[in-house]
């Protein structure tokens, strides 16, 4: 078993401006010291993968975790987190409250597999101290430069 990681922004303007390499961290913090820890059930040890899959929307006010939704083609569990948008983005610095609601919901959803809150909130600590004002870790807007000169149009 494994930890992915993914977002999904389905509304247009309505997205985190978080580094990819927050996420990493985040996943690679799991995968290391709780997906061990973690009480699966007999359908859920079928699989390969748990899919965490931050979301939002711009009416999307509280912290809510949904699913489990089973991919048994690509053998995934996903869960999907549901940040607060407002609270996040309305922030100069979003990485403060993304990790904060990031962890709220992550206790939430390792409650079910039966994983402390304390061993959650240290790791929380963790990648805070380690991401929280380091420039390696800003988000940085990506552009794509499109060359169509040798297109006749």
């Amino acid at each position: 078993m494994e930890f992915l990681s993914s977002s999904l922004y389905s509304e247009i303007n309505c997205s985190f401006s978080i580094s990819h390499k927050i996420d990493l961290e985040i996943r690679s913090a799991l995968n290391k010291k709780i997906i061990s820890e973690l009480k699966l059930t007999s359908k859920e040890q079928e699989f390969k993968y748990i899919n965490l899959m931050v979301t939002t929307n711009s009416t999307t006010n509280k912290v809510e975790v949904k699913g489990p939704y089973f991919n048994r083609k690509n053998e995934i569990i996903n869960w999907e987190l549901w940040l607060p948008f407002k609270e996040i983005t309305s922030t100069a610095s979003q990485e403060i409250p993304y990790l904060k609601f990031y962890f709220d919901a992550l206790v939430m959803l390792f409650e079910k597999y039966e994983v402390e809150e304390d061993q959650i909130r240290s790791i929380q600590k963790e990648i805070s101290e380690k991401v929280i004002g380091n420039k390696e870790y800003e988000f940085k807007e990506e552009t794509l430069d499109y060359d169509f000169s040798d297109f006749d149009f």
